[in-house]
């Protein structure tokens, strides 16, 4: 039986903090004082520097946090995020012979982009790559590239996303032309990157977090007073982000075009923001209707016994979600792929220990191109190869250890509900933000249900009872049986209406007890 003192000993055990003091200086990644160098001279000759983006929340962001920066400095930038449709996946050789430039950055992309590096070179254009995603053996030809995964980088903690890196070249920048810009004011953009992008929220992304969080809930920037009146809040956590700002924001780029979050982010007016919301909203309505269709489609046609693969004429800006829900309802790795004739165009998510770039680098031979890290992968093979890389894949996956597999939640243990009260809250919001690395404890509890009601779509509230103390709860998607008598699996949080504050108790699983 736990108490409120139990799991604040048990959570203490588990965080380590990094004070903002400790956060790792910028020239610790290598590379950097060169890139920072090469800018600083483009900007001293007055040179065209682009910006070339991804079209996911990290890419958004990344490219908004160089925009704004460059915009500080006075300097005018080219911003450039591909059509995932028309122009694909990061820098491509059709891109750089659209782009007219002295000096090109990439951030959030790039590490595989060999002959479009090479295109460069030819072109007599400055390449200059900042990327997070796991790099080959060999690395494009570029003037110079940040990464802190690459070869002899001192960077100590690798697991940062590209608009951290792109932060950081920002900082070194400041540094290096003898500005004084406050690299704080950033953090409001910066936080939502590192949720988006599923970073674990330890070490200096924990920090970070915290202090973007903070930093958002305060923001003046349009796109953030927007936020906060859409959704009523005044402050965010980053389950907030996870689940309801960041599909919206990446919404744009599957469905539509990542510009529209781009400039919601950069909007100059609360006017300008709030149309560009609107538009994220109606994207993500229409996101939500497609990947659902294709979902049933996927779970309907699954055959594979180690690695689920999917394909189909699917919209290819939501084969990602639908491997990631693939992936959480089969708890295996996942790729669904658009088929785009003689090619196929796929995203992959993967779960627990399996290294869903090390899978995919083994089945190379039948793979055009990849890119990405340990728990999701793009790629690209020809239809023809697609057979032998299905039967190479299950065939890899099937030599992992079982444990690899296994996701555990995080259950601190048996919870009276007695305990379940606002101090229990504060002890737990002080060990935020959760999210990767540091999962939002969950507890158990043997209840009686007092009371049910069908919200809609399987969501149902309840009343649950133990030794006369009662408790708000809800469960969602819930298709199972209630008995008066059952084992609840659970997070506490507080529930705000109407400017009333109660504790409701958020129910992942229901066990029904004789």
């Amino acid at each position: 039986m736990l108490t409120k003192e139990k799991i604040k000993e048990i959570l203490e055990s588990k965080i380590i903090d990094i004070k903002p003091n400790q956060i790792p200086h910028f020239n610790q990644l290598k590379n950097i004082d060169i890139a920072s160098n090469r800018i600083k001279q483009a900007i001293q000759n007055k040179e065209k520097i682009v910006i070339v983006g991804d079209y996911d929340v990290d890419g958004v962001v990344s490219s908004s946090i160089i925009y704004q920066f460059f915009k500080k400095l006075n300097y005018k930038i080219e911003i450039i995020i591909p059509d995932r449709f028309t122009d694909g996946y990061g820098l491509t050789p059709n891109l750089v012979h659209k782009i007219k430039c002295d000096l090109l950055i990439t951030v959030d992309n790039g590490i595989s982009s060999f002959e479009a590096a090479t295109l460069c070179k030819e072109k007599k254009i400055d390449l200059i790559i900042t990327d997070h995603h796991t790099p080959s053996d060999q690395l494009p030809d570029a003037f110079c590239i940040i990464n802190p995964k690459q070869k002899n980088d001192t960077f100590p903690f690798k697991e940062i996303c590209g608009a951290e890196i792109a932060w950081y070249l920002c900082a070194s920048l400041n540094h290096t032309l003898n500005t004084n810009i406050d690299m704080k004011e950033f953090l409001d953009l910066l936080v939502l990157a590192i949720i988006a992008d599923v970073m674990p929220l330890t070490h200096i992304n924990r920090v970070l977090v915290k202090m973007g969080l903070a930093r958002l809930s305060k923001s003046q920037k349009p796109f953030a007073i927007v936020l906060r009146e859409f959704f009523n809040k005044s402050y965010f956590n980053s389950e907030d982000i996870a689940f309801n700002i960041a599909p919206r924001l990446n919404s744009a780029g599957r469905i539509s075009h990542a510009n529209i979050a781009f400039k919601f982010l950069n909007s100059s007016t609360l006017e300008e923001a709030r149309i560009y919301f609107d538009k994220l909203n109606q994207t993500n309505e229409l996101r939500k209707e497609i990947e659902q269709e294709i979902t049933k489609i996927c779970i309907a046609n699954k055959k594979n016994k180690h690695f689920i693969i999917s394909v189909g004429d699917f919209n290819e800006g939501v084969v990602g979600i639908v491997a990631s829900r693939l992936t959480n309802h089969y708890k295996l790795p996942a790729i669904v792929f658009s088929d785009k004739g003689e090619l196929l165009k796929g995203s992959g998510r993967s779960l627990g220990d399996v290294n869903l770039y090390e899978l995919i680098k083994n089945c190379q031979e039948y793979v055009e191109g990849f890119g990405g890290h340990k728990l999701a992968c793009g790629l690209t093979i020809k239809k023809e190869n697609l057979e032998n890389f299905t039967n190479k894949i299950n065939q890899e996956t099937s030599k992992l250890p079982q444990e690899y597999f296994y996701l555990e939640d995080f259950i601190l243990g048996e919870l009276p509900l007695k305990e379940c009260d606002f101090e229990l809250i504060e002890i737990l919001e002080s060990f935020e933000p959760y999210g990767e690395g540091n999962p939002r404890p969950k507890f158990k509890a043997k209840v009686q249900i007092e009371h049910i009601r069908n919200l809609k779509d399987n969501h149902y509230k309840l009343i649950v009872s133990q030794n006369n103390i009662y408790k708000d709860a809800i469960i969602f998607r819930y298709d199972g049986d209630f008995s008066d008598y059952c084992e609840i699996i659970f997070t506490i949080n507080k529930n705000e209406f109407n400017g009333n504050v109660n504790i409701q108790l958020i129910i992942d699983s229901i066990i029904p007890l004789p």
